[in-house]
């Protein structure tokens, strides 16, 4: 026996509001816009503007995002989408596949010749999250924009503290980083990774901060001007002249056809709770799949979430879904989705019995491809024959495919009223395309990652077409109220982790803490993911030996391989609860 390193961190909790980020300075905002008289959606959205300055290495306000909202006593929730596009030059055959490299790096990156679609400005999408954010401001908040945009110009400015972590991305990323002149004159000390206090912050180590001016001044004309500066303006004008001169194919007809989608949010009863996630292509389907799957499986539900059985069922339930998710998800507005047939009761069930009779999914291990590669060319299950709409109905057989990456930020944000506040957005992958337009100081996404590379698939290139977004924020209702706001960044990770969030919340009846510290495990993959906690059960899964891996909770602060969520929800008296992730440097603030 050895021992191991046990980790815990506390709930914030209030009777006011409630506040989860992963950043101390994304929290601070969102309290300072109570304090001036704001509601849960000016706290969220400032937080979240300040998030896109101080976490470049997993966001940008120049990429995309989605953004759920509960207003006490209305039947619905509502989902503000501005997630990725396509620009309108963008082709299907744009990338060529490298086909030498088979490469599962846990975040999911698509694997073409020269990374292009993730890493330079050809890989960026339409930067949605500006206007995504004001639109919702504008709608639902009580507060000017230029009032919940003051923290993230300050941030800008003053800078954000380089901690271990960016230190660690900039060195991972470095090379990248290096050949575009606008992102290593931001992101790193003359050509080289800044290096945080490692050895004792309070006395062996200066602060060291990183300050974007070309940022802040962009942020302070948007504040000023509103948002039209960017998208039919003077500042768009000179984001668009960096990526023209970078050999990018973004151009203005794209930020001016930019809008926010805003529309009542997708549904799914779960017990006695009502689950709203955002109706775009995202990981919201899978994650609705994943808990339909569940519920028929357990009808009866209970306490238990990791006991042997129940782990082997809910990695079979992830495998079914995503094998789903890897053949038939696409953007439903380009090609045919069985939307109503992957998320109906019937054929939940009809997954669930296989799961019962232990019928074993096509296996791409045997081919020697990935999941996502192996299932684009191989339907598992005909979820058609479960939706009403067979008429559109379209077979898939595309030459292989390729996954998603990573690199996404999340807030979560509830108040005593019950109004709730769940927005994730991203720059696609770490430090985003690698990109910094000089002229305005915003970095570039990488959307164009998120696509199948290979032509003929339902989630293939076209012009001004969504690609499937792993992002997944979610909440949770009861009679109109919102008792929790959900997400995570951490890529396809982010799917299963969520989804066992809110089966500790509803079946378990954890409290914030609870939830976020029970062990979670993954099965999006090749592997099945687990918490080294459990370990000691490992000989009752035999059938797994070979696909198990355990994570190790030891000082991981940003691991990604079990996702690193952050909640806030309301309790049954009416008191607010926030959490985040023990194993990240998230944060929870309530008042």
């Amino acid at each position: 026996m050895r021992s191991r390193q046990q980790i815990t961190k506390s709930s914030a909790q209030g009777g006011k509001i409630a506040v989860a980020c992963a950043r101390s300075l994304s929290c601070d905002a969102a309290i300072k816009m109570i304090d001036i008289g704001g509601n849960a959606v000016d706290a969220a959205i400032a937080a979240a503007f300040v998030a896109g300055v101080i976490e470049p290495m997993e966001t940008t306000l120049a990429g995309s995002g989605f953004m759920l909202i509960q207003i006490p006593g209305q039947s619905e929730a509502v989902s503000v989408e501005f997630g990725p596009r396509a620009p309108l030059a963008a082709t299907p055959d744009m990338f060529e596949l490298d086909n030498d490299r088979k490469i599962d790096r846990g975040l999911g990156v698509s694997v073409v010749k020269n990374d292009a679609n993730v890493q330079g400005a050809r890989a960026a999408g339409v930067p949605a999250t500006i206007r995504g954010l004001a639109d919702a401001q504008e709608k639902y908040g009580r507060l000017t924009l230029s009032q919940v945009m003051q923290p993230a110009i300050r941030a800008a400015y003053d800078g954000f503290e380089i901690d271990n972590y960016y230190s660690l991305e900039t060195l991972a990323n470095l090379e990248a980083l290096r050949i575009d002149p606008g992102a290593s004159a931001v992101f790193l000390e003359n050509g080289l990774p800044p290096c945080a206090p490692h050895l004792g912050g309070a006395t062996l180590g200066e602060k060291k901060f990183l300050r974007q001016a070309a940022l802040g001044k962009s942020l302070e004309h948007i504040a000023a001007k509103g948002v039209d500066v960017f998208y039919n303006g003077e500042l768009g004008r000179a984001f668009l002249q960096t990526v023209s001169d970078l050999g990018g194919i973004l151009t203005a007809a794209d930020l001016a056809q930019c809008e926010t989608k805003i529309s009542p949010a997708r549904s799914l009863r779960f017990r006695d709770t009502d689950i709203w996630v955002p109706n775009a292509p995202c990981g919201a389907i899978t994650q609705l799949q994943i808990l339909a799957i569940w519920q028929v499986l357990y009808p009866e539900g209970g306490p238990q979430m990791d006991t042997p059985d129940r782990i082997r069922d809910f990695a079979h339930a992830c495998w079914h879904a995503f094998a789903d998710r890897y053949h038939w998800l696409g953007d439903p507005d380009f090609v045919a989705v069985p939307e109503a047939g992957l998320t109906s009761i019937d054929y939940a069930a009809f997954i669930a019995q296989q799961i019962r009779n232990g019928a074993t999914l096509l296996e791409p291990d045997k081919s020697n491809e990935l999941p996502w590669e192996f299932y684009a060319k191989h339907a598992a299950h005909d979820p058609w024959a479960y939706d009403a709409d067979t008429k559109k109905q379209n077979q898939w057989a595309p030459a292989g495919s390729t996954a998603p990456p990573a690199g996404t930020t999340h807030v979560s944000v509830i108040d005593a009223d019950g109004m709730a506040v769940a927005i994730t957005h991203t720059a696609a992958n770490h430090f985003g395309s690698k990109v910094v337009c000089p002229r305005t100081g915003f970095l570039l996404d990488a959307a164009m990652g998120w696509f199948n590379a290979v032509p003929g698939a339902a989630n293939s290139i076209a012009p001004g077409k969504r690609p499937l977004a792993n992002m997944a924020p979610m909440l949770l209702t009861s009679n109109g109220i919102g008792m929790a706001a959900l997400g995570a960044p951490g890529g396809r990770r982010i799917i299963a982790a969520v989804s066992q969030i809110a089966i500790n919340l509803v079946e378990r009846q954890m409290n914030a803490e609870q939830a976020t510290q029970a062990p979670r495990y993954d099965a999006s993959g090749s592997t099945l993911l687990l918490s080294e906690r459990f370990t000691p059960i490992q000989s009752e899964l035999p059938e797994f030996v070979e696909k198990i891996r355990f994570v190790s909770e030891q000082h991981e602060g940003f691991g990604y391989e079990l996702a690193r969520p952050n909640i806030a929800i309301r309790t049954a008296d009416g008191r607010v609860e926030a959490a985040a992730d023990p194993f990240s440097k998230g944060y929870a603030y309530a008042v």
